[in-house]
């Protein structure tokens, strides 16, 4: 009896990304088999064939090396150059391919910075061999062993120059960062204070109108 892979355990065993497996799908490439209109499957034995036969070059993935470069604020962003031109040097230094440099302007522990979040959907797609930054925190403030163990699943390595471009501005940025925690957890005892106030208020207004309708 045959066993059926899904698309995931078919693209980990090729290192492809869906678009190429559809790509795939649609050259007549690759076998499979349409079970439902929104399900499709694959013979493992088509795909152990597979595997024994020499992919073509222009289908096999290459993995990428990427720079990533954050400051905090745009007073920083000479030390944003700085950060990649040290980062480019190293990787000139020792051999290595620079593919793409990802730089922004945000604090370490924003939840939506958007290049780090397009770096985390790279090595998630399995693009992504080696992610070089000049300092742990560069990548996060807090948490940094969280995606070190992430990206190692996906067989990408994080390479750490361990080398602050600037000690003092980076002192400095952890101080703007602990400020912003301040900051948000103070609005947000001011919002929840503010809003028990109003139904205080509220609840004294209702109390009040009660009372003239049992004096009328």
């Amino acid at each position: 009896m045959s066993k059926y892979l899904t698309k995931d355990e078919v693209m980990d065993m090729f290192k492809i990304t869906y678009q190429t497996l559809h790509r795939w799908r649609q050259e007549g490439k690759i076998p499979y088999v349409r079970v439902s209109s929104r399900k499709i499957v694959y013979r493992e034995e088509d795909i152990k064939k597979l595997l024994n036969e020499k992919i073509p070059e222009e289908y096999k993935k290459e993995k990428m090396n990427v720079l990533y470069c954050r400051v905090s604020s745009n007073k920083q962003k000479e030390d944003l150059k700085k950060q990649e031109q040290l980062l480019r040097d190293f990787c000139n230094a020792n051999g290595n391919t620079i593919d793409l440099c990802l730089s922004e302007v945000a604090s370490g522990m924003n939840e939506n910075r958007k290049e780090f979040n397009k770096l985390i959907d790279l090595v998630i797609d399995n693009q992504v061999e080696n992610v070089f930054i000049t300092f742990k925190d560069r990548l996060t403030r807090f948490g940094f062993d969280y995606f070190k163990n992430l990206f190692q699943k996906y067989d990408c390595k994080i390479v750490i120059l361990n080398n602050p471009v600037n000690e003092d501005n980076f002192d400095n940025e952890l101080t703007e960062d602990l400020i912003a925690i301040i900051h948000h957890f103070s609005m947000e005892m001011y919002s929840n204070r503010r809003n028990k106030l109003k139904d205080i208020e509220k609840s004294l207004n209702t109390m009040e109108k009660n009372n003239e309708k049992e004096d009328w």
